[in-house]
């Protein structure tokens, strides 16, 4: 598929840190605890779990651990040593890796539970991205999509101190009914949507003096005045996130 708006090289590049650390993985992963609750259930039978776009698998190694389920990551990227580590620091022996490119690859089989976080937003067609999930599911599974919110206040902020990343993302996914109209098409049950999070206050580029000043300002306001309101009074305007919970019937 031709419409992506990143590269391979550009998520090498990105993730190209040492993600191999548990205490970091531990407090990443755990900010959604609520949502994992709501998404896993307990099983005396073994359950399967795959993310897609999953590199570094600090998720799925989170969520391997905890629930006690085989994880699988599918991501396109060539550095396998790097989600092995982070495995292994989990203490998760039982996995898979699929070095795959998820626009053109044809599953053979489907899993419990798919995940999704940050994928479909880098893509101009994202309806057909999504639609492409649903093929991972078994019946009765469960579908678990994260993406930012970039909408809002948080696109003005976005465009003064962020440019760079705000343009790699596709916006026009970034509203509820874009989920709402995915759930109608294929019949999932929405079991959660909503945005959710603080404000998105970190920046993916070096800042000059002015976008430094405009920075700290939203830092000092939002982390210690706004957010914790926000946590609990998700915006459309404001939050980092929207999150969504399908389960298949």
């Amino acid at each position: 598929m031709s419409d992506k708006l990143t590269t391979q090289q550009y998520w090498e590049a990105y993730y190209a840190s040492n993600h191999i650390n548990k205490e970091r993985i531990t407090s990443v992963c755990s900010y959604y605890d609520e949502f994992w609750e709501m998404f896993i259930k307990d099983s005396t039978e073994e359950q399967s779990l795959i993310e897609i776009g999953g590199f570094p698998g600090r998720y799925l190694a989170y969520l391997g651990a905890k629930y006690n389920i085989k994880p699988t990551c599918l991501d396109y990227n060539s550095d396998t040593k790097e989600i092995e580590g982070v495995f292994k620091v989990m203490g998760v022996e039982n996995y898979e890796i699929m070095q795959q490119d998820f626009t053109v690859y044809k599953t053979p089989i489907q899993y419990d539970y798919v995940i999704s976080n940050g994928f479909i937003e880098h893509f101009e067609d994202f309806n057909t991205i999504l639609d492409l999930h649903v093929d991972y599911m078994k019946p009765q599974s469960k579908l678990l999509i994260m993406i930012p919110n970039m909408r809002g206040y948080v696109r003005f902020y976005k465009y003064l101190v962020d440019y760079k990343n705000l343009k790699i993302h596709n916006l026009k996914c970034m509203h509820l009914q874009v989920f709402k109209d995915f759930a109608k098409r294929h019949d999932l049950n929405i079991n959660y949507l909503s945005h959710y999070g603080g404000f998105p206050i970190g920046v993916h580029q070096k800042l000059n003096i002015a976008q430094k000043l405009i920075f700290k300002a939203h830092r000092l306001l939002f982390k210690f005045v706004v957010n914790p309101y926000l946590m609990k009074h998700p915006s459309r305007f404001f939050s980092s996130s929207i999150i969504a919970i399908f389960e298949k019937k």
